[in-house]
């Protein structure tokens, strides 16, 4: 008994690096200019704006720059036109840039836990700190027996 294929073509066996190999390998150019791009904007852009914006893409000429904020974004668009003269003198085809707010996908950082120390604590810490040679041991705990924080 033979069964029918339901696909029209016949399937030929292929590797999976050369199948890899194949799709990726149209991206490696595109991905290239991306890379050198973004090195020449990070150079062309002030200091204070080259951790807040990005390359995003690059095609037929027109340069699009993620900013992670309207600030920066507003910043971008009013370099926009000196960017493009700069990177066209650098021997970038350019024809237009254009600025997207892309807000970057930052964790905001954990709160900073504070010990509660109580008065008792304290004292105990400070007599502890009487008995101790002079150390650095003796600071911190100098230190820490100083700095009581009221609960909230």
């Amino acid at each position: 008994m033979h069964v029918a294929s339901i696909w029209p073509y016949p399937m030929h066996p292929k590797n999976l690096r050369s199948f890899l190999t194949d799709g990726i390998s149209s991206l490696i150019p595109q991905a290239q200019r991306l890379i050198e791009l973004r090195q020449v904007v990070a150079g062309l852009l002030p200091a204070k704006l080259r951790g807040f914006a990005s390359i995003a893409n690059y095609k037929q000429g027109k340069i699009v720059i993620f900013a992670e904020n309207s600030a920066v974004a507003a910043k971008l668009k009013l370099l926009a036109p000196a960017l493009q003269a700069d990177l066209v003198k650098s021997g970038v085809e350019v024809t237009a840039i254009e600025v997207q707010v892309q807000p970057a996908n930052r964790l905001p950082s954990p709160p900073q836990k504070r010990a509660v120390l109580t008065q008792g604590a304290c004292d105990e810490l400070a007599a502890l700190s009487k008995q101790l040679p002079d150390s650095e041991l003796k600071n911190a705990v100098m230190a820490l027996a100083g700095r009581r924080v009221s609960k909230h």
